[in-house]
């Protein structure tokens, strides 16, 4: 008996431009699991503007999409910060 093997899949195709990290630490990122509108993956992640979405996706987007603003970081918190690392 012979096994069939399937194909390695192929590896993502790297953005020409370094990724930059979204900071969405805000709750209004999260709500019930919808599907990403880039990969349609079950995500619960939430845009600014409602739209379901995995991070990775979004910074990926940003990233073959130079100059878009598509998705966007949460804006810096105001006062001092209570971090400690």
């Amino acid at each position: 008996m012979s096994t069939r093997r399937r194909p390695a899949p192929a590896p993502p195709v790297q953005p020409a431009v370094p990724v930059r990290l979204l900071d969405w630490h805000d709750g209004r990122h999260f709500a019930w699991p919808e599907r990403c509108v880039l990969c349609r993956k079950t995500t619960p992640l939430r845009s600014h503007d409602g739209e379901a979405v995995h991070k990775t996706c979004a910074e990926l987007w940003n990233a073959r999409n130079p100059g878009e603003t598509r998705f966007v970081s949460d804006p810096p918190k105001s006062g001092k910060s209570k971090d400690h690392a």
